[in-house]
């Protein structure tokens, strides 16, 4: 099977490296069009790999670019995939899916602490948990990545809510306080714990219980390193664009200590 990554970020460039790794045909695409090589750094490891050229169709397409591009990544994915091709998004949130209303798509959640820099795709830490919606095709891709942590989904849109009440939550406050994870936890455990209740009651309206995530959303902020910052922090440091409206403003609809924060990161955002 043929497997093309749109987006080769911190993500996307981490998951084609590792796919092609595990002996799949690989091609990624970037904002510049194809991307033949890949420097990567794995915690310490650093190694260049090889991207097959581009081809017209593909079997599996992840797409996992940030959430502000998604528009004009879905008007090129019709030029890539067959009737049967699956569509797995990966990027930040739940409020994207609904774009994709006309693709075969499955759904899915990683944690990964990486990053896209000078050039080169940093995996800080050995952290690496992919959840997939279960299907016999996509497993077929992964059948000789036995180092892989894969968790294939039985009920994938928790496991996305789970993944979002931590990243909304801290992707929130670092970006709103410019501080790290350790930073935040030590100086506004309150608003942490206001913010995951308020998601935790948002997730409930969507019909997904969250109420014993609480503890290890903490528990897991607690044990990443004390300088780790989400990529929304990193683009608001950096003046690129952000992806507060899909971390965010999703939930800001619906509380309003959340859209206290949100509507002063779209001023920062200016």
């Amino acid at each position: 099977m043929k497997v093309l990554v749109i987006g080769p970020g911190g993500v996307g460039g981490y998951l084609a490296y590792r796919l092609k790794k595990c002996g799949n045909f690989v091609s990624v695409i970037g904002s510049k069009g194809m991307v033949r090589k890949l420097k990567v750094k794995d915690v310490e490891k650093i190694e260049e790999i090889e991207f097959n050229t581009i081809e017209d169709k593909y079997d599996i397409v992840f797409v996992t670019t940030k959430s502000y591009h998604l528009d004009d990544v879905i008007k090129i994915l019709p030029n890539f995939i067959k009737k049967d091709s699956i569509i797995v998004p990966i990027l930040n949130g739940v409020g994207h899916f609904d774009k994709f209303s006309n693709f075969n798509i499955k759904k899915a959640c990683i944690y990964i602490l990486s990053n896209k820099e000078n050039g080169i795709i940093h995996k800080k830490t050995p952290l690496f948990y992919l959840c997939i919606e279960d299907d016999e095709k996509i497993k077929e891709i992964f059948k000789n990545c036995s180092d892989f942590k894969i968790k294939f989904s039985k009920n994938i849109d928790k496991d996305i809510w789970e993944k979002y009440l931590f990243i909304s939550t801290f992707a929130t406050l670092q970006s709103f306080y410019s501080k790290p994870t350790g930073w935040i936890m030590k100086n506004k455990r309150d608003e942490v714990e206001k913010f995951l209740d308020e998601v935790i009651k948002i997730a409930a309206y969507y019909g997904i219980d969250l109420r014993d995530k609480k503890e290890k959303v903490i528990k897991q902020a607690l044990n990443i390193p004390f300088e780790s910052k989400m990529s929304m922090q990193i683009d608001y440091e950096l003046g690129n664009p952000t992806e507060v409206d899909n971390i965010t403003g999703f939930l800001a609809k619906k509380s309003e200590f959340i859209n206290f924060f949100y509507e002063r990161l779209k001023n920062f955002q200016g």
